[in-house]
């Protein structure tokens, strides 16, 4: 079978998701295909912090920008997306504690402040003592506390959910267990895709979404796509009555609680090819979380998650059309930050779509970043 859509997406994670109702709403015909099912790899994780991220030593670095820019639209998409879609995207504000409890950390901690103040000019010192007054069941032997007020969180699962109901709502059509096997291709100008049940989708362009596994897909292009799967475990704790007045950040990890009645800590960060088992090894590394809030250790375990996340060899997302090549377009490697940057990758992508050339705020994004460097 033969069908054509102005924009294949490849990947029906929240990045894939978020690109297909952007284009959408722009009156575009869409179809994304997903090798399993949507939002079920590092989308599905449990966790879906929202914190901005401080990279390099300005907060005026491209992906410090992109970052607040990223959350300022999630805030005032997502109450719209829960609205038209009547779901809850288990959207919570709520302060953050960044923990050190030894020297070591503190003195990381101390130097960090800065980057983390000039971010978010709310961000205060506190003493340990004071830190324990806002959150009681911290360990004894916290030696100090940075406070950022107004942080948030969402339900990754739920917020995926919200993204497909819209996706839907909007007329995009959405092909589940469907593969991509093969680009269509002729004098660098791609055409869409064969699928692993023999059909043909044509589309004016095709966008590579597919996170961890986009390398793999760019192959085809003969193009050397600097994406690897970066393995995370997490540990979802039932809260009983333990109830977190905080998220808690630390050099180990973090532990927030959701409102679903889980505690969530994570995430491993494991260089591995494809692989998702939960192992020891991997679990080990989360144990230390419970030396900051030792009153977990009696919480019940309800689930042990791991997903895999598109990581990038200079930590920040490929968003931008494919160098010599028409009507193939890239936006992965989005790593630890997917849920945060999905919104306004979604917009931003589906603008430079529109009017075939690149937002400011992506500049700095594209993938002729490491052929300049050498890296490709």
């Amino acid at each position: 079978m033969r069908e054509n859509f102005d924009i294949c997406v490849i990947g029906g994670g929240v990045i894939g998701l978020s690109i297909a109702i952007h284009a959408a709403q722009k009156g575009a015909k869409v179809v994304i295909v997903e090798k399993g099912q949507l939002g079920q790899e590092a989308s599905g994780g449990r966790a879906g912090l929202l914190t901005t991220v401080s990279e390099g030593s300005s907060e005026e670095h491209p992906y410090a920008r992109l970052s607040r820019e990223a959350l300022q639209y999630l805030l005032h998409w997502i109450p719209e997306l829960q609205s038209k879609t009547q779901i809850s995207s288990g959207l919570v504000q709520q302060d953050l504690l960044r923990l050190s409890i030894n020297h070591e950390e503190t003195s990381i901690l101390e130097d960090t402040f800065q980057l983390q103040s000039a971010a978010n000019p709310g961000t205060t010192v506190l003493s340990a003592e004071k830190a324990r007054e806002i959150e009681p069941l911290l360990s004894p032997h916290i030696q100090m506390a940075v406070r950022s007020p107004g942080e948030y969180h969402v339900d990754p699962v739920q917020y995926s959910h919200v993204l497909a109901k819209m996706a839907r709502k909007l007329g995009v059509t959405i092909k589940e267990q469907t593969e991509a096997v093969q680009l269509i291709q002729q004098n660098q100008k791609l055409h869409g895709i064969l699928t692993n049940h023999n059909d043909q989708i044509r589309a004016k362009t095709t966008v590579l979404a597919a996170g961890a596994w986009s390398a793999l897909l760019a192959r085809w292009a003969k193009l050397k796509l600097p994406v690897y799967p970066l393995k995370g475990q997490i540990i979802v704790l039932k809260q009983g009555n333990i109830d977190l007045n905080v998220m808690i950040n630390t050099s180990r990890g973090y532990i927030l609680s959701k409102p679903n009645g889980t505690v969530v800590l994570g995430a491993t960060n494991e260089r591995e090819k494809f692989n998702k088992a939960i192992t020891p090894k991997g679990l080990e590394q989360l144990l230390p979380l419970f030396d900051y809030v030792p009153e977990l250790k009696r919480c019940e375990i309800q689930e042990l998650w791991a997903g895999l996340r598109p990581a990038t060899s200079d930590g920040q997302p490929i968003i931008g059309a494919v160098p010599e090549w028409e009507g193939f377009y890239l936006a992965t490697g989005h790593t630890r930050h997917g849920v945060l940057l999905s919104g306004i990758t979604g917009h931003l992508v589906t603008q430079e779509l529109e009017l075939n050339k690149t937002p400011n705020l992506l500049n700095a994004f594209g993938f002729e970043r490491f052929t300049a460097a050498g890296m490709r």
